[in-house]
């Protein structure tokens, strides 16, 4: 990453990221203008804060899915454009509707043919009912092609996405298309990641409830940054289209980790009666159902902090956040190795490196970075 403020990292890699994981602070960032990764990371990354990039900042002046998506007016959308762009991928589509209230419930989620869904989209007797959410767009566009916009500095840092690219998965990069009233019930975002969210066209009500109640409007040009673990239920005003991410880094990968540790907690105690029926599988059972219910593991987790790690400790690389990550990684693994239920579950044999040989050769490219 491009980052001209590096003097923070010698702070960051001298602080304790593992105690106080519950502690946020209340109040949204407003940002009228950009203000520098340094001021970013300590008024949000290190605060676990909420900020709002107001479209005075101009954050998405270049993109090109603002003259490609809208219309003249660049107030809403170019039906037809897109329809002619997009009208026979096939989308995921959901029926919104008062009585599910459930965030990431299967009912009434449905696929359909893009120029379907707008079809009810631009229809008034429908447009708040049918939402088009969590659209990969462009996983499933031409790869080759430049993204139709870019990524802010401030969301660079990337693991959770970098990994998927590299791996050629599914990512967590994703475009929401919805009418007047449709909304994303109360929810945390998965894993207890970060999200960022723009807002194309379209204003969208943000309601956080807790740690704290937070209440505010995005306009176009808006992007919202949401913090790991708030809980958040969003309205859309208009007809609307935003792209979001979801997303971890070296700031929020402990929360992360916690929030497997817990969740695997939860799935202990519910199946406890079934212990001694898999004894000799009891922990790789546990860590199956986690995988099947988090998208991730202890072992999937694993596998993607030393993707990260090998990206990031060639010989070459002097970047200073690059050596955070490399530090932040070392810690994790550490720590992972300090927790029993990693040791029961996981079959090191099985994995890409053995996680003390790991921890030495992230150690070893620390100490290279000194001299």
């Amino acid at each position: 990453m491009n980052n001209n403020q590096s003097d923070i990292y010698d702070e960051l890699m001298s602080k304790d990221w593992i105690t106080n994981l519950d502690e946020s602070e209340y109040g949204l960032v407003r940002y009228d203008e950009l203000p520098s990764y340094e001021t970013f990371i300590r008024e949000c990354f290190l605060k676990n804060r909420p900020a709002l990039f107001t479209a005075k900042c101009g954050l998405m002046n270049q993109w090109t899915c603002i003259t490609d998506w809208l219309t003249e007016a660049r107030t809403e959308p170019d039906f037809d454009r897109l329809i002619n762009l997009y009208g026979s991928m096939i989308v995921p589509v959901t029926k919104c509707s008062s009585n599910v209230t459930e965030y990431g419930s299967d009912e009434n989620k449905l696929t359909m043919r893009f120029d379907e869904f707008v079809h009810l989209w631009r229809n008034n007797d429908t447009t708040a009912q049918y939402y088009c959410k969590d659209w990969h767009l462009q996983k499933m566009s031409d790869e080759t092609k430049p993204l139709f916009y870019s990524i802010p500095i401030y969301f660079q840092s990337d693991w959770l996405n970098e990994k998927c690219l590299a791996e050629n998965e599914d990512d967590f990069r994703f475009v929401y298309m919805g009418g007047d009233g449709t909304s994303t019930p109360l929810h945390m975002d998965v894993l207890g990641t970060y999200s960022w969210s723009a807002n194309i066209c379209g204003r969208k009500r943000w309601c956080f409830s807790k740690p704290y109640p937070i209440e505010f409007i995005q306009e176009p040009g808006d992007i919202v940054f949401v913090p790991s673990e708030w809980y958040h239920d969003v309205t859309n005003i208009g007809y609307t289209i935003s792209i979001n991410h979801n997303w971890f880094n070296a700031f929020n990968i402990f929360r992360i980790w916690k929030h497997l540790c817990l969740t695997l907690d939860d799935i202990e105690h519910r199946i406890e009666d079934c212990r001694s029926l898999m004894s000799d599988t009891w922990y790789e059972h546990c860590q199956v159902i986690l995988q099947a219910n988090e998208g991730m593991n202890f072992i999937s987790l694993y596998k993607l902090v030393y993707i990260i790690a090998q990206r990031r400790i060639t010989d070459d690389n002097t970047n200073k956040h690059a050596k955070f990550d490399s530090w932040i990684i070392e810690k994790l693994i550490q720590t992972m190795l300090h927790t029993s239920t990693f040791l029961y579950a996981c079959d090191f044999d099985t994995l890409p490196q053995r996680p003390k040989a790991l921890v030495k050769q992230i150690h070893s490219y620390i100490e290279k970075q000194k001299q």
